[in-house]
C-alpha cells in the first residue's frame, strides 16, 4: 500500500525537527517537502550502489542506514557534482526514508538557486561526519575511542536527555572493539557516572566528563 499525504506530512515533521533540515529556512523546507516522497526499505536493502547514477536526496525518518541515524540525509555529493555514486548505502534495519527524486530536485535548484548553498551545507555536515569517524577510529585509546564516540552519536542522534537509540553489540561494531571489551569499558563509564544503558539505548549523563577523557 502506498503511503498517504497524511504518512509523508508525519516524515517531515520528524525531519523538520533535527539534522540538516531542521536547519533550512521555512520557505525552503516547504519547497523541498513539496516535491518529497516516502520509500520504505527492507533489512539490507540498498538505497543506491557504488557506481549508480545519482537518482535523487534521501532523508531517513527512521530505522537506520550504515549506521547513521534519523534526520540523516545522503546523496547530495554524486548528484550536484554530475558524477556516480562512490559508495554503497543500505539499510541497516526497516527504514523509511523521504526521498527527493533527482529530476524534480534539479528543477527546483535551477528554478532558485539559493538551493545550493542549503545543499552546500550538507555536503560539509556530511563530509564532517565522516572526517570524526575515520579520526575516532585512529584512536588507539579504546577507552578514548569509546568516549569520542559516544560524544559524536550524542550530538548527532542523541534526544534532549542524552538517550542514543544504540545498543552496546552496535557500539562495539562502530568504535571496532569486541563485545566484550567494550562492555568492561561501558561498566567502568557507568561506574564513574558518564553513561547508564537500558536495552537498546545509552544514556550520556556526563558529557564534559567524556571529553575531559578525550583531552586527558
Amino acid at each position: 500500500m502506498n503511503p498517504g499525504r497524511s504518512d509523508l506530512a508525519a516524515a517531515i515533521n520528524v525531519l523538520a525537527a533535527q539534522g540538516w533540515f531542521s536547519q533550512r529556512s521555512e520557505e525552503m523546507r516547504v519547497r523541498l517537502s513539496a516535491i518529497a516522497k516516502l520509500r520504505n526499505f527492507a533489512k539490507d536493502e540498498l538505497v543506491y550502489l557504488a557506481g549508480d547514477a545519482p537518482n535523487g536526496v534521501f532523508g531517513l525518518v527512521a530505522g537506520s542506514l550504515n549506521r547513521a541515524g534519523s534526520g540523516f540525509w545522503v546523496g547530495d555529493l554524486a548528484l550536484f557534482s554530475s558524477g556516480v555514486r562512490l559508495v554503497s548505502v543500505r539499510a541497516a534495519e526497516p527504514s523509511l526514508m523521504v526521498h527527493l527524486p533527482v529530476h524534480d530536485l534539479e528543477a527546483l535548484v535551477r528554478d532558485d538557486p539559493r538551493l545550493y548553498a542549503d545543499f552546500y551545507a550538507l555536503t560539509y555536515e556530511n563530509f564532517k561526519t565522516a572526517f570524526r569517524i575515520i579520526s575516532n577510529l585512529g584512536i588507539s585509546s579504546t577507552e578514548k575511542r569509546l568516549a569520542d564516540r559516544l560524544i559524536m552519536e550524542v550530538e548527532t542522534r542523541g534526544d534532549g536527555d542524552g538517550w542514543i537509540p544504540l545498543s552496546q553489540a552496535e557500539l562495539a561494531k562502530l568504535v571496532a572493539i569486541s563485545v566484550p571489551t567494550l562492555q568492561r569499558v561501558m561498566r567502568r563509564f557507568a561506574g564513574a557516572g558518564l553513561v547508564k544503558s537500558s536495552y537498546a539505548r545509552i544514556q550520556v549523563t556526563d558529557r564534559d566528563a567524556l571529553r575531559r577523557l578525550c583531552r586527558g
